[in-house]
């Protein structure tokens, strides 16, 4: 269904082959979703409109150019950082990796939350037009938190994403301003 509301011929989403569970989307316009997910899928764990929902986000950062956006910060931060190295004082040149570094994770982080709000609304509106129930990315979203307790978040997935609660209201608000 995905492919008619695209209005492309193919899409290609490969599995890759390890366990945890995620989705992600290539610069190279590939989607992979991991055999962790695809394992749940088959256990019943999640639904096709949830194991869809993961597809139309990761859909949505390729069709919103998020790779791109966080290729050309990278760009800047490289210069930012040459220039800071140029002009700073001896002293401070130590400085510079760890100030970079900081300013670096907070412009990523906020970039990736950002990212995540707006992967999310195009996965409610790609799944409406489709014909799938976009309530199933909030579905999907309790279902990866409930797993998630007691085994704890990578620290990385905690600083890209927003807090679960903000992004399942986001959700809602998109699904509620179209009905």
């Amino acid at each position: 269904r995905f492919r008619f509301a695209l209005g492309i011929d193919a899409l290609q989403v490969d599995v890759y082959d390890v366990e945890p569970i995620n989705g992600l989307a290539a610069p190279d316009g590939r989607i992979f979703l991991t055999r962790g997910l695809i394992d749940k899928y088959r256990e019943g764990v999640f639904t096709s409109d949830e194991l869809a929902a993961v597809i139309a986000h990761e859909i949505g950062h390729l069709s919103l150019g998020h790779h791109e956006r966080r290729r050309k910060a990278w760009r800047i931060e490289t210069a930012a950082r040459a220039a800071a190295s140029a002009f700073l004082p001896a002293v401070l040149r130590g400085l510079n990796g760890h100030i970079g570094n900081l300013i670096s994770r907070l412009l990523q982080m906020r970039l990736s939350r950002t990212d995540e709000y707006q992967a999310d609304a195009f996965a409610v509106a790609l799944m409406r037009r489709s014909g799938l129930d976009p309530a199933a990315a909030i579905t999907l979203l309790r279902k990866l938190d409930e797993l998630a307790k007691g085994r704890g978040a990578p620290i990385s997935w905690l600083a890209s994403h927003p807090p679960m609660k903000k992004r399942i209201d986001a959700i809602q608000r998109a699904i509620d301003s179209v009905d």
